[in-house]
């Protein structure tokens, strides 16, 4: 039975779900039995891979924009949108009035996220970040940080150097300097 999921996946599921995209760009790899649904709301780039068993969904309120070179462990999570919770013409099962929130999932750049992680809408994920396993974001992670937890609050600078920074800047033509990164760092006390 998992050869069957492999092989749908393959050539029928992710072939279907590219086409759907409002963007999708060369490389496309959507692990086995993933599900990515309301596709026209997600802008992919190059080089997209997940490993299996992702869910992704999001609304016409919500789109998410996901950047080029990016990876997702296993069971990972895009969840964009959310409940009215002052709704009360009825349960919030039969609101189907999606027009209280909007905002976007963001995923810069070389973004690595891990094992079991969970994107809520409101995530922005800085160009070359890596998530934690089992994390949850629902807000800014800096460049080039790693960021961890239940919600993700603690970051730590990727490289110990600045240096060893620019030189990454440079070899991915980043879009960022230096004085940018660093001056983001400030913000979350993190600068060199």
């Amino acid at each position: 039975m998992k050869i069957f999921a492999i092989l749908y996946n393959r050539y029928i599921y992710r072939y279907y779900k590219r086409r759907k995209l409002k963007k999708s760009g060369n490389n496309f790899r959507l692990g086995y039995l993933s599900e990515l649904l309301n596709p026209q709301y997600f802008s992919i780039g190059d080089n997209f891979f997940t490993g299996p068993y992702c869910y992704f969904v999001t609304n016409k309120n919500n789109p998410v924009q996901i950047g080029n070179h990016v990876m997702f462990g296993p069971s990972c999570k895009i969840i964009g949108g959310d409940h009215d919770v002052h709704y009360n013409k009825n349960y919030m099962y039969f609101n189907r009035e999606i027009d209280h929130m909007h905002s976007k999932i963001v995923i810069e750049d070389g973004a690595w996220i891990g094992i079991g992680t969970t994107l809520l809408s409101g995530a922005y994920i800085g160009e070359g970040a890596v998530i934690g396993a089992m994390s949850l974001i629902r807000s800014e992670v800096p460049p080039y940080c790693i960021a961890v937890g239940i919600p993700a609050k603690k970051f730590r600078r990727r490289f110990d150097t600045p240096e060893d920074l620019i030189v990454m800047l440079k070899n991915v033509e980043s879009s960022y300097s230096f004085d940018d990164i660093n001056a983001i760092y400030k913000r979350y006390k993190l600068d060199y």
